[in-house]
């Protein structure tokens, strides 16, 4: 079974409007970044090409994307990637979805010469930890998570994308801290309180996992616990890059770091919001 490039044209129509009526805020750019995904060609190549056959699998997959997308399926996790920081990176449901406020934390890492060891605490995907090894920034890093599934994603990312001085481990940070001091550390914690997860969009709520947004409390528990107990794993001159949410948390954050003694620098993302604390002793 095929469809000609023009025939499609009104199931791409219909498409769009479906994911209209569903509150699909970037309805026709997904339509179209899909149409590339399962073409593995440019959407401009598709729309000047005539002769392009759309088989029947081509509409099985495209209807599937549709039908998922409608009940709210984050568009990563259908295609199963995401891009941060220019690489495309593995995602699924074990996975957060790398956003791009959290590219800022490679920027402020950029900032400096080079660090020798690394850790990334929470790595999930992955993406922060292989990202510093890709740009050059670390000599080796190692990243850690307290979820297994998570890690699985991580390990075919370092694959995938070729970085070869990434090591990850499973571990839970709160029970043990790792056995060796680093020159730089990096986070995007668990950062959403159990009341503002309450609040958040079903299809941030509904797929991705609660574990990587939430501490269930009040959205502090990683500042207090690298407040506290980040001293024991950081070496003299060495920096702390952590993402926070919400600015109304920002007062409270510093306060932490101020009362244990570490210097402290703000930055901004893109839309001018404090996205990320440099940390220092």
């Amino acid at each position: 079974m095929h469809c000609d490039i023009n025939d499609f044209s009104i199931i791409l129509k219909n498409a769009k409007n479906t994911l209209n009526k569903a509150k699909i805020t970037n309805a026709k750019k997904e339509v179209d970044w899909f149409l590339e995904y399962i073409f593995n060609r440019p959407l401009y190549e598709l729309k000047n090409n005539k002769t392009t056959q759309i088989t029947k699998k081509h509409l099985k997959q495209f209807n599937e994307f549709i039908n998922r997308r409608a009940s709210g399926e984050p568009f990563q996790y259908i295609i199963n990637n995401s891009t941060f920081y220019g690489y495309n990176f593995i995602v699924n449901r074990h996975t957060l979805i790398p956003r791009p406020e959290s590219e800022l934390i490679i920027d402020v890492v950029k900032k400096y010469d080079f660090f020798k060891e690394a850790l990334d605490v929470g790595t999930g995907s992955g993406n922060l930890a292989i990202t510093l090894s890709l740009e050059k920034t670390i000599s080796e890093i190692d990243a850690i998570d307290i979820s297994n599934s998570a890690l699985k994603i991580a390990i075919k990312n370092k694959r995938k994308l070729q970085a070869k001085n990434v090591i990850f481990f499973h571990q839970n940070i709160f029970k043990k801290l790792p056995e060796k001091k680093y020159d730089l550390i990096v986070s995007n914690p668990p950062y959403i309180s159990k009341n503002e997860y309450e609040k958040l969009d079903d299809q941030v709520k509904n797929y991705e996992p609660q574990i990587s947004l939430t501490d269930n409390k009040d959205g502090l528990s990683f500042y207090r616990f690298f407040a506290q107990g980040l001293s024991k794993i950081l070496k003299p001159k060495g920096k702390v890059i952590l993402e926070i949410g919400l600015e109304k948390h920002k007062k409270k954050i510093q306060e932490l770091f101020i009362k244990n003694n570490y210097k402290y620098k703000w930055h901004k993302d893109l839309n001018r919001n404090y996205r990320v604390i440099e940390l220092w002793q």
